[in-house]
């Protein structure tokens, strides 16, 4: 008896870690799409000041 109601204890705890990680997953996942776009974006302004320093010593080189 006890070992039935030992095991029907271990299956609830089972549920409810599966519910607890799916949760976790999905938070997860939505925060890699956040940082992922945020990643993209830093990249682009990175970018695009390096392309303006370069092309302002350039001008720099070939007016003096």
């Amino acid at each position: 008896m006890a070992n039935k109601l030992y095991g029907e204890q271990i299956a609830k705890d089972l549920a409810e870690l599966t519910a607890h990680l799916n949760t976790h997953e999905a938070v997860c996942a939505e925060r890699y799409g956040m940082v992922a776009y945020r990643l993209k974006r830093l990249e682009l302004v990175i970018m695009s000041s390096a392309g303006a320093i370069i092309l302002l010593l350039i001008g720099l080189v070939f007016k003096g």
